[in-house]
């Protein structure tokens, strides 16, 4: 998702621009199937025992520019 931001100079056509684009807007968790952890022994680790140890998506990301077009 982006938003932004264009106003123009009064001198020979110049403009500066904001921008301000974030992704994975709403935060959502997808985990990696192929990470759930199955120890050798149940007996010797119980609490791991299925756990997701790493994820498909990023967490939220925001980026600003601001850009002088002449």
């Amino acid at each position: 998702m982006g938003l932004s931001k264009r106003w123009k100079l009064p001198f020979e056509n110049n403009s500066v621009q904001f921008r301000w684009e974030v992704f994975n807007v709403f935060n959502q968790v997808r985990f990696n199937v192929q990470s759930v952890t199955n120890p050798p022994s149940f007996q010797q680790v119980p609490s791991a025992f299925g756990n997701f140890t790493s994820l498909l998506t990023s967490p939220r990301v925001m980026q600003f520019a601001l850009r002088y077009e002449f």
